[in-house]
């Protein structure tokens, strides 16, 4: 089985790890909360972290007109330093106000820890996962358009406040649950100060006293995965030859939805060139020998998809790689993000969750 790292962006993490649509249910067992929070907070280790630059696209009439290196992020995978059965996922996308238009600033982050029966290993299987937790961290944000992104800017600016949102959840076979708790700071924290503000709202979960989310339901997803494990599960599954459209069911803000490999495109190559001020060129490579992965995520009541696209590599050291992702939200508005140059085949990496 590849272990081969997943890829998400800010922008899917805002609409799919933070679209909450159901009615919260007070609960006065905080337990599951805290141990999931020491899941989050245990250090990874042999963590193997991919770097990428972000371009934003606009469309204009009948063509697209965008700028490169306007923010980035990294994905990071690898074990637990205290259990070998515990895996963990780690993504950080989003724009960097100090290179994108106007200053924007708006990224998400999330960290996934899988529980498996067996220790993590390059043969392990897929489906002994028993239970799972997930910590999002995320810049808040109403607006639909630049011009109302532009407008919340300006509201922040003048009052002196940010806001931020937090979520941790925990998938079982038969229970889910989720808390969001939001976060107001006099300090704009951007996607470089993550590791900074990463405590703040660990602790600003632990200590809340808002109500919990739970989900039990006799028909409802039996796997105790959640998103990042399921496209990762997705995408080693394409590599060893599945074919689409083939689903998955997962669990997030316990709320059921089902993530589809809607097409499994072979790619002979993938030319990239990215520039940055004075038409200085950023990056330029090609790859070849890839698969474009198709995604689309469905949520189980509202029936609302998000679709997203990975290129991945299938040899060599770009085997399970995604090279280059793509999120385009609406007709208008296009999100890629490239592998970052000095990335390399990967970089191995010491972190820990506050």
């Amino acid at each position: 089985m590849n272990k081969g790292p997943v890829l998400s962006t800010a922008f899917l993490l805002i609409v799919i790890v933070f679209s909450a649509t159901c009615d919260t249910i007070a609960t006065s067992d905080r337990q599951p909360i805290h141990e999931a929070l020491q899941w989050i907070r245990t250090a990874p280790q042999g963590i193997v972290q991919y770097d990428y630059i972000m371009t934003a696209r606009v469309r204009l009439l009948f063509f697209w007109a965008g700028k490169d290196d306007v923010g980035g992020g990294y994905i990071r995978r690898g074990v637990s330093s205290e259990n070998p059965r515990e895996e963990f996922f780690q993504v950080l996308f989003g724009s960097d106000p100090a290179k994108a238009p106007r200053g924007i600033n708006r990224w998400g982050a999330g960290t996934e820890v899988s529980q498996h029966q067996e220790p993590v290993t390059p043969t392990a299987k897929e489906d002994d996962v028993t239970a799972s937790a997930f910590f999002g961290f995320m810049k808040s944000s109403h607006g639909k358009s630049v011009a109302e992104m532009q407008e919340e800017l300006r509201k922040e600016k003048d009052q002196g406040e940010h806001s931020f949102t937090g979520i941790l959840s925990r998938v079982e076979p038969l229970e889910a649950i989720s808390l969001v708790v939001p976060l107001q700071s006099d300090i704009d924290y951007t996607l470089h100060q993550y590791d900074v503000a990463q405590p703040l709202m660990l602790e600003k979960i632990s200590s809340s006293v808002r109500p919990v989310r739970t989900l039990q339901e006799q028909q409802r997803c039996p796997l105790a995965k959640e998103f990042l494990a399921t496209v990762a599960e997705l995408m080693d599954a394409a590599l060893d030859g599945l074919l689409a459209p083939s689903s998955r069911c997962y669990v997030y803000d316990a709320q059921e939805n089902n993530l589809t490999l809607e097409n499994v495109w072979p790619l002979a190559t993938l030319p990239v060139q990215l520039h940055g001020p004075n038409n200085v060129t950023l990056l330029e490579s090609s790859y070849s020998h890839l698969l474009q992965l198709d995604f689309v995520s469905t949520h189980k009541l509202t029936g609302k998809k998000v679709y997203f696209s990975i290129i991945e590599g299938t040899e060599g050291k770009w085997r399970g790689v995604p090279v280059q992702i793509r999120y385009q939200p609406n007709w208008w508005f296009q999100v890629v993000l490239n592998l970052r140059p000095s990335a390399g085949a990967a970089t191995s990496v010491s972190a820990r969750a506050n």
